[in-house]
């Protein structure tokens, strides 16, 4: 768990859409893996005042509380973990809710999921302690893996899931997604909403992509039902009356028959495949499902 290139960019976008940061919590100790080209290409880049990093010790990573007390204008930064051996404030186990004792319900500003609930086993309990601990009016903040990290932790996350849980009836406000590429730092992507396009927007690619999200607690929520996929909800989309959500059954194509009757058909779906595999090794995401974005010149700031 810690704050990378692209995790370190998405505080600062954050920052410019209001987010405040007084008042903390990580979800596991954030170490910090930035180069020192990249923290001070941030620095310029935001007119911000020299980093001031206290020496690590000996075998320890360097962690971020001075980062966000000094770029970010935190003043209490704590940190919860499963275990002690990073130093966090508070030991508590994310399967289970916020014990009564633990005065983190309500009390943030901010809550960063930078790279942890991936690995909590019983995601919607995790994911609910996290908007419990944010306040009214606070932001929460997730960068976790999305594609090509299989064997990383027990989930990748679609971002279908993200743009059901945070709407408005709901008690939230979705300010932000996009998807980010470990291979290209200059760039993200803004991922099209399922919900406004009407139809499932899919990822394949060769690149591990991390998913980053920016919400925003408009109320408390209450108790929440489990959402439902998009188009499973509104199956109007295809053009279905609201009693069934079963597409259409589709026959071959016109090129499938006469392939199979050659005995080609398994051949012509792998070459298929590898196709859309070489494909996928581009840099690049397909348009209009997702939109390029520089993110250097989405955080620079005025002279």
């Amino acid at each position: 768990m810690g704050i990378d290139h692209h995790n370190l960019r998405l505080l600062a976008h954050a920052q410019d859409l209001g987010a405040r940061f007084g008042r903390t919590l990580a979800i596991g100790r954030q170490a910090l893996y930035v180069e020192d080209r990249a923290l001070h290409s941030l620095q310029r880049l935001r007119g911000l005042p020299p980093l001031q990093m206290p020496a690590p010790g000996p075998g320890r990573p360097a962690y971020f509380e001075p980062l966000l007390q000094q770029w970010f204008g935190a003043q209490q930064v704590d940190a919860v973990d499963a275990s002690a051996y990073e130093g966090a404030r508070y030991i508590h186990d994310m399967n289970r809710p916020w014990p009564a004792d633990l005065p983190v319900r309500g009390a943030y500003d901010a809550v960063l999921d930078y790279g942890c609930l991936e690995h909590v086993f019983d995601f919607p309990t995790a994911w609910r302690n996290v908007v419990d601990a944010v306040r009214v009016g606070g932001h929460v903040l997730h960068a976790l893996p999305a594609n090509n990290l299989s064997g990383h932790g027990f989930y990748q996350f679609s971002p279908e899931l993200f743009f059901n849980l945070y709407q408005p009836e709901r008690g939230f406000e979705l300010r932000a997604l996009f998807f980010a590429l470990t291979a290209d730092a200059r760039h993200w992507w803004r991922v099209a909403s399922p919900l406004q396009v009407r139809r499932r927007v899919n990822l394949c690619n060769g690149h591990e992509v991390y998913l980053l999200v920016l919400a925003r607690k408009l109320r408390e929520p209450g108790p929440l039902p489990a959402p439902q996929q998009s188009d499973y909800a509104h199956s109007d989309w295809q053009g279905l009356g609201p009693a069934t959500t079963a597409a259409p059954a589709r026959g071959p194509s016109r090129l499938q028959a006469p392939l199979a009757a050659l005995g080609l058909l398994d051949a012509a779906r792998r070459a298929r495949a590898r196709w859309q595999a070489l494909r996928g090794a581009a840099l690049a995401l397909p348009a209009p499902d997702y939109q390029r974005l520089a993110v250097d010149a989405l955080l620079r700031r005025p002279a």
